[in-house]
């Protein structure tokens, strides 16, 4: 499917787990790649590709913001990468990458284009996790293969009314007969115009009910579905949209799971999807910090390099802090996740706050070395400004991911 996967299984030699990788990377993240857990000179290899991949979309990042759109030819290059399809199993014609090794490939996506990084954890992971793990074979078959054709997902569970209380959604979604009747409004939805389906969350119970009561299905893209694109301050081109159902008849069987427990299928998406969403932020966060520290090194300002001023030392350093114990924290739920461990919503949601909350700092102070020229709509870290706030509020806010992180810690939130 894509020039990254060929060397996905190469058996590293052992003294680059014995040498080489002790030397390189942080005990803490060394003990987590082990042989058997992960390929280290794959994982290299993919993001090398990925590397390589993303000039292409350089010289159209800035049309992409600008526009509000990405051109069909490069939808079409991404998906030709599997980049949409990143979790589908390889049984299903998918790439069947790990969640690390997702990350990877979203972060380096993230520095060039939020937009097509936010499009790939959104098809490539959100919408991909509810149906490796609870659809139908059937449907796996159906709606992972197209994926791995290159068409894209969506996920459709936010709504006017409800934010971060998912549970009180008010889309509904009624038998009759063989089939369901789904009306109703969500917004925010990333790829809605580029879709070919969505995950939608929709009400089968009553709503007091609340969580008891949802359930998930997959919606064909048709004319019962209004999309409108909405004009967002950062991700912009990823096709952020007022999505309204309209009486729109789904099988029964397009139903994923059973009836009314579509709540916890979602939580468990969104473990997922958090990490992926951080990734976008990592990605940013390396493209402002390599700005800011170019620019210092170039720039002169009272006789002397900028990098000579101790100020700028100051903010260049905690830049690096903050990127690194972000990654490091991102590749370590990420792992979490791929092994199965227990308590993934803990470090799912550390990892998204933590990068949040030093993504937007990060950029900050990038922008303040850049000074005017950053405040520019000519520089890049003006746009990587408006794209890294997202990160505090899309998948879960800040204040979500808190409620979650001392939930997990009385044991209220457990895996298993």
């Amino acid at each position: 499917m894509s020039i990254y996967i060929s060397c996905m299984h190469y058996e590293a030699p052992d003294f680059i787990y014995r040498v080489l990788v002790p030397s390189i990377i942080p005990p803490t993240l060394y003990y987590m790649l082990v042989p058997g857990m992960l390929d280290l000179e794959s994982l290299q290899v993919i993001r090398n590709s990925v590397r390589e991949f993303s000039q292409e979309l350089e010289p159209v990042a800035a049309r992409i913001d600008r526009e509000n759109t990405v051109p069909d030819d490069i939808i079409r290059k991404v998906a030709e990468m599997g980049y949409f399809a990143l979790r589908v199993p390889e049984e299903y014609g998918g790439p069947g990458l790990s969640l690390l090794e997702s990350v990877v490939v979203v972060e380096e996506l993230a520095r060039v284009s939020s937009a097509i990084a936010i499009m790939a954890t959104v098809s490539g992971s959100m919408v991909t996790y509810p149906i490796i793990h609870y659809a139908s074979e059937d449907l796996k078959r159906e709606y992972l293969g197209r994926l791995a054709d290159g068409k894209l997902g969506a996920f459709a569970l936010t709504e006017p009314c409800c934010g971060s209380d998912a549970a009180a959604i008010t889309t509904r979604a009624v038998l009759q007969g063989d089939e369901y009747a789904i009306d109703g409004e969500k917004v925010f939805i990333t790829n809605a115009p580029y879709a070919d389906f969505f995950i939608v969350a929709a009400r089968t119970g009553k709503p007091e009910d609340r969580h008891r009561g949802i359930s998930l299905f997959i919606v064909d893209k048709s004319p019962c579905i209004e999309i409108s694109k909405l004009e967002m301050m950062g991700y912009r081109g990823s096709g952020t949209s007022l999505v309204r159902f309209n009486d729109c008849r789904v099988p029964k069987s397009n139903m994923i799971g059973e009836p009314n427990t579509g709540f916890k299928k979602l939580m468990m998406t969104l473990n997922e999807g958090r990490v992926t969403t951080s990734a976008t932020g990592l990605g940013i966060m390396q493209a402002a910090m390599d700005d800011a520290l170019e620019y210092a090194m170039q720039r002169e300002s009272m006789g002397k390099p900028l990098i000579e001023h101790q100020m700028v030392q100051y903010m260049l350093a905690e830049m690096k802090v903050l990127l690194e114990t972000s990654r490091l924290l991102v590749y370590t739920a990420a792992t979490k996740i791929d092994e199965g461990s227990e308590d993934i919503p803990l470090y799912s949601s550390m990892a998204k706050l933590h990068t949040a909350k030093a993504g937007v700092d990060l950029v900050r102070m990038a922008m303040q070395i850049l000074g005017g020229t950053g405040y520019s709509k000519d520089s890049r870290v003006e746009r990587l400004y408006r794209d890294i706030k997202m990160i505090e509020i899309g998948d879960g806010t800040n204040e979500v991911q808190r409620m979650v992180i001392v939930k997990s810690l009385q044991g209220k939130i457990r895996i298993g």
